[in-house]
């Protein structure tokens, strides 16, 4: 409990004073007691704080001035107003009496024979046993937090002992979709935090006793209200600590339990993250291996199925995603974004719970039992998934590559065909999409070409003279090819009129001797434009194209 008025009522030096006005305001906090020497507190004065003086210089004052006074008092909330009765000053203005009560100031009337010497020992010997009684019951607490961390204490532990101390259930939870899902609660918690309103909390103001911010949000059909702080921790899971309020009001001092409660969960959840994480990087090392075929005895590879609790003979698929913004690959953007990366992970364990993962700093690889088994759905649901992700990202797109059938002993073929067809799609496309090794049809022959010269070869001469010396020229034969040599349609997407799109065409063909009538050399010119498409995407540059990333 805190210093009140009531407490300070009782001290020696005021036992002959004379409560006048203000009485409902007893309960009022004391913080600090100062002797007001002339009316310009708002330069000084600070919550909670007990004035004590003569009045001096206001008998001059204006029934407005002391009005402006009171108010001022009352916006700092002022504790009390005791008035010394000297020969100067034998009547306290009627406006002060009046505002004492409408603003439930008390104000206390003491004889001139009493020193002011005396009030301010006694009330800041209270206010110093207050703040030695609140540190000895803090260290009483803090060591009972301790003992329970000494001997291994859990968050349910954490939940318990804290509901025990402030006689109210305790939670401590998650929040996805905005809807409280619990970790641990206390024994004695009969809410459920799924009624919680979590999107209506609202911030409580700032107390100088606290360290984190406090909200407060109501529950649907109750009048009880949950007290709510976040747990500071990393960035990738966030906790929150919760308090149902309805059995016992929460007083200041229970807020000492509470922040000790709050330090404790943060310590109990970074723990949890650090072996989380340990667990994570484990699990990494031994995909990496069944990926990358360096597993070598058959011990080790029947533990790692075991592990992931694979089936030798059961077929599977690996899918491999990454994220394009403003046309270019994002190189680091699961690691700057890891709860991004786990929403992915989470939407394909929603089709796929057995999914195994591997989150890269640019790409996630997935795997997942081949079920269903026919493509056509497994890539609805994908696109399922795919959409769900765009609807929440507009900034940016969504690409997967998918991998035919395998089983666990050809991971390592068929995790580089997952990634070769999203690398080559990618030199196509620069939207979000789901393709399949099949899907790429006649590019499928990039997967065996092992030599960029060899794939340059691919590149007619005349063409690669178009695209070096005249890009626009170059742009034009590209859209021409993509809209079916439809010249309506060609010359609308260059905006640019029909006219101009023929005259352009005709210059090609007077340069290059490209004759796109024949079919075989239109084939021939398409492909070059296809190569050259994959060579100019960022991601695919020079011989990292044939490289096993």
């Amino acid at each position: 409990m805190s210093v009140t008025m009531k407490d300070v009522c009782h001290i020696d030096s005021l036992q002959s004073a004379q409560t006048i006005a203000g009485y409902q305001g007893q309960d009022n906090l004391v913080n600090n007691v100062m002797i007001m020497e002339a009316p310009d507190v708002e330069r000084w004065i600070t919550p909670h704080e007990l004035l004590i003086t003569a009045l001096p210089g206001f008998d001059q004052l204006s029934v407005t001035e002391l009005s402006k006074f009171m108010e001022t008092l009352h916006k700092n909330s002022c504790s009390a107003l005791i008035v010394k009765m000297t020969r100067f000053i034998t009547q306290i203005p009627q406006t002060i009496v009046t505002q004492c009560d409408h603003y439930q100031i008390p104000l206390i009337q003491i004889p001139e024979a009493i020193k002011y010497s005396d009030i301010l020992l006694q009330v800041m010997q209270l206010l110093f046993n207050e703040k030695n009684r609140l540190l000895d019951q803090y260290k009483t607490i803090n060591q009972q937090f301790v003992n329970l961390a000494i001997h291994g204490g859990s968050m349910q532990s954490i939940a318990d002992m804290l509901a025990t101390l402030i006689h109210n259930p305790v939670t401590i939870f998650q929040v996805k979709d905005n809807v409280e899902q619990t970790i641990v609660h206390s024994k004695n918690s009969t809410n459920d935090s799924a009624l919680v309103q979590f999107t209506k909390r609202q911030p409580l103001p700032k107390k100088g006793y606290t360290n984190y911010q406090y909200y407060q949000a109501p529950l649907m059909d109750s009048t009880v209200q949950q007290l709510i702080v976040k747990i500071p921790q990393s960035r990738v899971d966030e906790v929150y600590l919760g308090i149902f309020i309805q059995r016992e009001p929460i007083r200041d001092i229970d807020f000492m339990a509470i922040e000790n409660a709050v330090n404790f969960t943060q310590m109990e959840a970074l723990k949890r993250s650090a072996v989380k994480q340990s667990m994570r990087t484990y699990a990494n090392d031994i995909i990496d291996d069944l990926i990358n075929g360096k597993i070598t005895t058959q011990e080790q590879f029947d533990n790692t199925l075991a592990h992931f609790k694979l089936v030798a003979n059961q077929n599977y698929r690996i899918t491999v995603i990454q994220t394009i913004q403003d046309d270019q690959l994002r190189p680091e953007y699961f690691t700057d974004h890891p709860k991004e990366a786990d929403r992915i992970v989470n939407l394909f364990k929603r089709y796929w719970p057995e999914t195994i993962y591997r989150i890269r700093q640019n790409r996630i690889i997935l795997i997942f039992e081949n079920k269903p088994t026919s493509i056509h759905q497994i890539k609805v649901q994908l696109t399922q998934i795919l959409d769900h992700l765009q609807s929440e990202s507009q900034k940016q797109y969504f690409q997967i590559g998918i991998s035919e059938a395998c089983h666990p002993n050809q991971f390592k073929d068929y995790s580089l065909q997952a990634l070769k067809t999203l690398q080559i799609a990618s030199g196509l496309y620069k939207r979000s999409f789901t393709l399949t090794y099949n899907d790429l049809g006649f590019y499928r022959f990039l997967f065996n070409t092992t030599d960029i010269n060899q794939l340059r070869s691919f590149i007619p001469e005349e063409l690669m003279e178009l695209y070096e010396n005249k890009p626009d020229l170059y742009q034009t034969l590209q859209v021409y090819l993509e809209k079916n040599q439809n010249t309506k349609e060609s010359a609308n997407a260059l905006f640019i009129h029909p006219k101009t799109m023929s005259y352009r065409l005709a210059k090609i063909k007077e340069r290059t001797g490209i004759n796109l009538a024949d079919v075989d050399e239109a084939f021939r010119i398409n492909v070059g434009i296809r190569i050259l498409t994959i060579f100019n995407n960022h991601t695919l540059q020079g011989d990292e194209f044939f490289a096993n990333h």
